[in-house]
């Protein structure tokens, strides 16, 4: 079962801070390929004749997660960041030696709790299109919710712990996206280009792509410039239709990516690249925390990434050294 999520992914508040709407759903989109279907049966996924069959919208089953189970039943948080009080607890005692009962009263002293009603609320799945052999699938929570709203963070939160448990992914969407803005978040290639100058590598990464602004255009030459500066084996670039993702290869489980839409801040992978380059952006950025080191581009932020580089390269050399 994936790991419960403790707070908000850092990525889903920079997806928020681009919405130009405050109503958002919490939905994700994966691309399967046939064999992958068996793995959501439980969400009654099935292939027929080639045909992928989505079930119709449907509360989660209470077994995939605690969130899932307080969807339907509700939910108790012990508020142990709070003092104790005395609560009572009443029950039967027997009476000694005559057979009967009587209530007795004990106070203990225990933690408040909050209590999270059953929200009841249904998971949606939707057939995007079909590229080739692979399913192109949206999952939602069918629960519109305002950015505005005092509780905003923990209804978010909530609902992305659904997604989470039922579907291994979360991400967030405005409540009105089209299906093809759904679609555009799943690269399914990703395209490695061989180093070359900085004009170059930025020429290759912008051919038929949709064009940038002059700010982006900018960020990314010097972006480039930071990382061909640092010798990669290649760069990569998403082969999406349009420009999101930049970055370069260090090694096959060394990858750094940069974002143009989604936050000031670039993303550092130590994970196998060829599990890596079969993953969505969603995938990327919703796994294990530890699969990834996450750089914000503030004052020293090329430091901090050369010397995550220096300890990869020093760590390789070890090992091949023990080879």
């Amino acid at each position: 079962m994936p790991r419960n999520l403790l707070k908000i992914p850092s990525v889903i508040f920079d997806r928020l801070k681009s919405f130009d709407q405050d109503d958002v759903v919490a939905a994700t989109v994966k691309q399967l390929r046939p064999e992958d279907v068996a793995t959501y049966a439980h969400l009654g996924l099935a292939l027929n004749a080639g045909t992928l069959e989505t079930p119709p919208p449907a509360v989660p089953k209470p077994t995939a997660g605690k969130f899932s189970k307080a969807n339907l039943v509700g939910m108790e948080k012990v508020r142990k960041d709070l003092p104790k009080y005395g609560k009572d607890f009443i029950f039967l005692a027997e009476s000694w030696g005559s057979g009967s009962y009587h209530l007795v009263t004990q106070t203990r002293q225990v933690y408040p709790r909050d209590f999270y009603p059953p929200k009841q609320v249904n998971l949606t799945v939707d057939l995007l299109e079909k590229r080739g052999s692979v399913f192109i699938v949206k999952f939602t929570i069918d629960q519109v919710i305002n950015r505005r709203t005092p509780n905003f963070p923990q209804e978010l939160l909530y609902n992305l712990n659904l997604l989470q448990e039922n579907v291994g992914a979360a991400d967030v969407f405005p409540s009105a996206a089209t299906l093809v803005e759904y679609a555009a978040t799943v690269h399914v290639d990703w395209q490695l280009l061989p180093p070359g100058s900085v004009d170059e590598v930025l020429q290759a990464m912008l051919a038929g792509r949709k064009p940038v602004s002059a700010a982006e255009h900018g960020v990314m030459k010097d972006r480039i410039t930071v990382m061909s500066q640092l010798r990669p084996e290649a760069f990569v670039t998403g082969t999406d239709g349009f420009q999101r993702y930049f970055g370069a290869k260090f090694g096959d489980d060394f990858v750094v990516f940069e974002n143009l839409r989604y936050g000031n801040a670039m993303y550092v992978m130590f994970e196998d690249w060829q599990a890596l380059s079969q993953k969505s952006r969603v995938e990327l950025l919703a796994g294990d925390p530890a699969s990834f080191e996450r750089i914000i581009h503030q004052p020293g932020w090329i430091d901090k990434l050369k010397a995550e580089l220096a300890a990869y390269r020093k760590r390789k050399r070890r090992e091949q050294r023990l080879l």
